[in-house]
C-alpha cells in the first residue's frame, strides 16, 4: 500500500531476469498511458513517487514482479493477504487478475484519485488499540484501518492528522504519518 514506495525500489532486482521481464511487461502495459515503469524505478528523482500513479503502478508492478520470480522458483504460496494495492497484487497471484489488468486497475485507481481533486488528507500509523483509537480521534479523523491488536492507521484531513501525530509522539506514544503522495 501507499507509504511504501522510495526512491530506488525495485533497482537490484532488476538484475534478475525474470523480475526484470516482469516490470518489462508492465511497461507494456501503461507505455500508451504515457507511463514507463522501468523508467520510474531508475529514476534518482526524491519526488518520482510523489505523484500518485507513478507510486500505485510501480508498487503494483513490483509486486507482480516479485509474484513472477517466486512462482518460477516453484514456489507456491498456502494463502494469500493483502491490503491496499496488495489487495490488487492478490488478485494476480491467484489468478484471477491477469498482469495488464492488476496494472490498469492500479494505474486507473490512482487516476481516479488525482482527478477527483480532493483536499488533501493524510494517514498516519498509531500505537493505539482500535477502541482507543475511536476514543481519541479528533473530529474530522478516523481510524481506518485495524493493523493490530496496539495499531491503528488513521485518516482525515491533513493538518488534523499530523496534529494528532504530534500529541500522541508527545506523549510518548508510536504515531507515524504514512506518506500518501
Amino acid at each position: 500500500g501507499m507509504g511504501t514506495q522510495w526512491r530506488g525500489m525495485g533497482l537490484s532486482l532488476m538484475r534478475l531476469a525474470c523480475f526484470r521481464d516482469s516490470i518489462l511487461r508492465s511497461d507494456e502495459v501503461v507505455k500508451p498511458l504515457g507511463l514507463q515503469v522501468s523508467e520510474l524505478l531508475l529514476s534518482t528523482d526524491e519526488a518520482t513517487f510523489d505523484d500518485t500513479v507513478n507510486a500505485f503502478v510501480s508498487l503494483t508492478a513490483i509486486q507482480i514482479a516479485l509474484i513472477d520470480l517466486l512462482t518460477s522458483l516453484g514456489l507456491r504460496p498456502d494463502g494469500i493477504i493483502g491490503h491496499s494495492l496488495g489487495e490488487v497484487a492478490c488478485g494476480y497471484a491467484d489468478g484471477c487478475l491477469s498482469q495488464e489488468e492488476a496494472v490498469l486497475a492500479a494505474y486507473w485507481r490512482g487516476q481516479c484519485i488525482k482527478e477527483a481533486h480532493i483536499p488533501p488528507g493524510a494517514m498516519a500509523a498509531v500505537g493505539l488499540s482500535w477502541e482507543e483509537c475511536k476514543r481519541r480521534c479528533p473530529p474530522g479523523v478516523v481510524p481506518a484501518c485495524h493493523n493490530s491488536k496496539d495499531t491503528v492507521t488513521i485518516s482525515g484531513p491533513q493538518a488534523s492528522v499530523s496534529e494528532f501525530v504530534e500529541q500522541l509522539r508527545q506523549e510518548g506514544v508510536f504515531a507515524k504519518e504514512v506518506r500518501t503522495g
